[in-house]
């Protein structure tokens, strides 16, 4: 057990270590810049850089036990805070005192090793053999990436060339077939000469075509060899995120009484490091909603004939079709769909009539809506109703599912399946209403071609009858809120038919055309299109064109109902908009949460940036905003409220984990017209305060 326990360490010291060496490398460039002097606005935004670092440093240091690194570092984060805040110079005493203190640290991290005793042999005065390993920043091996990735776009652009050739052999041939039809008339001898102009055209163009296949070959599998092996070199065992997790769950349960054995199975299965590090909080949620919720006390444990110690095991396993699946379960209480249901009733998302017809399944699905906790109690751990809507969140951007089983009595199951990579997607390229977007081809279980004559009305929505089920269908136009350009609903010609799978559900949907599926390569969303509607990601196809990647989900969730004209609801009275702002998920789907549930629509924004820019595309009654934020922080914000005269009098409310009086001074000078400290946050006070405000 102890053998265990110490290889356990090693490991978790090991990753610290490797993950410390980089940010105490960003830590010195740093200071050695700000040593060297930079403008002003350089010098705040390094300052501001440094003092990320350093936070994202202590945590870490905290995560392994080393106390003394953390209490560096909270030093360091100290006098970094008060160079933001303009209450001390950057002078060279300042400076010297940081590299002090980073010095120290990474002291620490090495383990200070002693130099060699005088005169001991080093090999008769020989340098030591050089290692077989050259070590390389993890950020040049992400450029080494992307530079790839342009060399596959240079790829699917050679496949798209291959098309075209090959549509311009086909165009050749057929005119030549025309012109010997038309041979057998008048026009004869002109046809005869116009064969013989085409034919030497056609045959040069599919030599052309042969070379150009040629060449498209050798380029992908040059690009595919190269590109799988700078994937490969980004392979980190799962062990890299998983060693983290005992110590989170026994320290956990240790604090609620409880006893857990952890298991870890597929710890060395490699997957791609930035999979790794998206999954690392969807997991610690999920780890904590099992100690928490799952995992009982051991008298009750005993009382139902269970081991006193729970246990709570995470599963890595590798699935078809380059995919991954993490599973943790529990041995717990399980989750109960009658308290689901209670619970959406309490919260207000079910009504009586919606809760008594709700089944069991469709019952633990609403879990992961935001804001639905069974919790009744809110605690630092629980609570909120916020862990599984993160996870879900989390796991839909990298283009995965996530299921979640129980039985009540017995433990609870959750399923993520993710993609071992993110750099290249395959994707049913479809057409609508003069667009092309791009459906994952995992979410694709058929497309048909449908008659007039095959629908069919069931409960006011149009279906078709595939594989025993009726699957309700509706227009990928309407879904998206695409302008019809030839009144299409009234169409008889066959339509094309995508059927759609996501969970249990299915979904028809209706497309112009389907082009087949693609390899594409993948872009991630960025400011100020994080969040847009329907869309995980943007594929760049071999002819450049950028094309939105559909999230199924999102799709089958918002389908209208064709079919039936549903009557006209009546107007609702206007509800007031905030727009909360924080760079933190948690925080800002906590807030999201909590004023949508006070009747409230809100919007959220990412950073300062990305609020600044919802400002001005539309309108807010109030804006609820955190203040240490990257790229425009709070207090700047506010500022550029109070400047633009169209939006002076908006108010503004600050949330933030500042607290010392010249903070809240700047904020009120700032035009904040309150300041609300995190650590004596409470929500009924935060509502009551927009309520006046608004």
């Amino acid at each position: 057990m102890a053998d265990g326990e110490d290889d356990f360490k090693a490991r978790l010291l090991a990753t610290f270590a490797a993950e410390a060496e980089e940010h105490l490398r960003v830590l010195n460039a740093n200071l050695l810049a700000l040593g060297r002097g930079l403008p002003p606005d350089q010098a705040r935004a390094t300052v501001e850089a440094t003092f990320r670092e350093m936070h994202t440093l202590k945590g870490a240091s905290r995560s392994v036990g080393l106390t003394e690194a953390e209490a560096l570092c909270k030093t360091c984060e100290s006098v970094l805070s008060e160079l933001t805040q303009g209450r001390r110079e950057l002078d060279a005493a300042t400076l010297r005192l940081l590299q002090e203190q980073v010095d120290a640290v990474e002291r620490l991290v090495s383990g200070s090793p002693a130099p060699p005793a005088p005169g001991r042999p080093t090999g008769a005065g020989q340098p030591p053999p050089a290692a077989d390993t050259v070590r390389l920043d993890a950020s040049r091996l992400d450029d080494l990436l992307y530079q790839t990735e342009d060399l596959f776009l240079s790829k699917l652009a050679a496949e798209e060339r291959v098309r075209d050739a090959e549509t311009l052999v086909e165009g050749l041939a057929r005119a030549r077939l025309e012109l010997g039809r038309d041979g057998a008339g008048a026009a004869g001898p002109e046809a005869g000469r116009g064969r013989s102009v085409l034919a030497p055209l056609e045959t040069e163009a599919r030599a052309m075509l042969d070379r150009l296949a040629q060449d498209e070959r050798r380029i992908a599998s040059a690009v595919g060899r190269l590109h799988d092996e700078v994937r490969r070199l980004r392979l980190t065992p799962a062990a890299s995120v998983l060693d983290a997790f005992p110590r989170i769950a026994r320290e956990l349960a240790r604090e609620q009484g409880k006893e857990v054995e952890w298991t870890a199975r597929g710890a060395e299965l490699e997957v791609d490091r930035r999979v790794l590090a998206a999954i690392k909080d969807p997991l610690l949620h999920l780890v904590r909603n099992a100690v928490d919720h799952g995992i009982e006390p051991p008298a009750v444990r005993t009382a139902a004939g269970k081991e006193p110690r729970g246990r709570v095991t995470v599963t890595v396993a590798a699935r078809e079709g380059g995919r991954v699946e993490v599973l943790v379960e529990d041995d717990g209480r399980g989750i109960d769909p009658a308290g689901v249901r209670e619970a959406a009733l309490r919260t207000r998302l079910l009504s009586e009539e919606q809760s008594a017809q709700l089944g069991d399944r469709a019952a633990l699905d609403l879990l992961f809506r935001s804001g639905l906790s069974t919790s009744r109690t809110v605690t630092d751990v629980s609570g909120h109703g916020l862990g599984l809507a993160i996870v879900k969140e989390q796991v839909g951007r990298l283009g995965g599912r996530v299921e979640l089983e129980s039985d009540p009595g017995r433990g609870t199951r959750v399923r993520m399946l993710l993609p071992a990579t993110v750099a290249t997607f395959r994707g049913v390229l479809v057409e609508e209403r003069g667009r092309r977007f791009l459906l994952p081809v995992a979410a694709v279980e058929r497309v048909l071609a449908v008659s007039p004559g095959e629908l069919r009305a069931v409960e006011g929505r149009r279906t078709i009858r595939w594989n025993g089920l009726a699957v309700p269908l509706a227009r990928l136009g309407d879904v998206l809120g695409l302008p019809d350009r030839d009144g299409g609903a009234g169409r008889e010609d066959p339509l094309v038919c995508v059927v759609l799978a996501a969970g249990d559900e299915r979904l028809g949907l209706l497309v112009e055309q389907v082009e087949g599926d693609r390899e594409v390569a993948v872009k991630q969303l960025g400011p100020p299109l994080v969040r847009l509607r329907h869309t995980a990601e943007v594929g760049l196809l071999g002819t450049g064109e950028l094309v939105p990647v559909l999230r199924p989900e999102e799709l089958v969730r918002s389908a209208p109902a064709t079919g039936a004209a549903a009557p006209a609801a009546p107007a609702e009275p206007r509800r007031p908009a905030v727009l909360v702002v924080d760079d933190a998920i948690t925080t800002r789907v906590m807030e999201t949460t909590m004023l949508e549930a006070a009747g409230y629509r809100v919007q959220a924004a990412v950073d300062g940036v990305d609020a600044w820019t919802a400002l001005k595309s539309g309108e807010f009654d109030l804006v609820v905003s955190d203040v240490d934020m990257p790229r425009m922080n709070g207090f700047e914000l506010t500022a550029r409220i109070r400047s633009d005269p169209a939006l002076a009098d908006l108010p503004v409310v600050l949330v933030t984990a500042l607290e010392s009086r010249e903070d809240r001074e700047r904020g009120i000078e700032a035009g904040a017209n309150a300041y609300v400290v995190k650590s004596s946050f409470d929500q009924s006070n935060l509502l009551e305060l927009v309520q006046r405000l608004v």
